[in-house]
């Protein structure tokens, strides 16, 4: 799942490249993203300030929060494309 984020966040970064407040934001969201229990270590604001970011819906904050934080789901493989706003 992490790495599902940090792809999203890479992708966002190159598209975004001519804006340079959005490369800084990029930047440090993928540089967050490289410790694996990241979600388990910040707070609920500064997570759902992330996936919204990244492009998930408000409506699915929440259940992408619970998803990452789960820790049953933490190796699996869960598919969170559903819930951006692509």
């Amino acid at each position: 799942m992490i790495e599902q984020l940090r792809m999203i966040a890479i992708k966002l970064g190159q598209e975004r490249k001519n804006n340079l407040g959005d490369v800084k934001k990029y930047g440090l969201i993928q540089e967050i993203l490289k410790n694996e229990q990241c979600f388990f270590q910040m707070n609920i604001e500064t997570s759902y300030a992330i996936l919204r970011d990244l492009g998930f819906k408000e409506e699915d904050l929440k259940q992408v929060y619970s998803l990452l934080i789960d820790y049953s789901n933490y190796k699996n493989n869960v598919n969170l494309e559903e819930y951006l706003f692509n």
